[in-house]
């Protein structure tokens, strides 16, 4: 009976160490899944930034040809 137990008490420490192990395991690799998403999270708003950088230099560029067609415009007029 004894020995019974004893077999039982090792297989339980057994599953109990693999299970540890596979924590240990899965913690790791949460870890390194927090550090890719916070890599990747920094890489979109340097993305983003320079997407909002563009976009207001576009809208720039399209009031600074907005500006000259009406100057073009206003010359051909006293000119014509």
């Amino acid at each position: 009976m004894k020995l019974l137990a004893d077999l039982a008490g090792q297989e339980l420490e057994s599953c109990l160490t693999e299970q540890e192990s596979y924590v240990k395991e899965l913690e790791t690799n949460l870890v390194a899944g927090k550090e890719i998403n916070s890599h990747q999270h920094n890489e979109l708003k340097v993305l983003n930034e320079k997407r909002n950088n563009k976009a207001r230099r576009m809208e720039s560029l399209e009031k600074e040809g907005n500006r000259i067609r009406s100057e073009i415009s206003l010359l051909n007029s006293k000119l014509g």
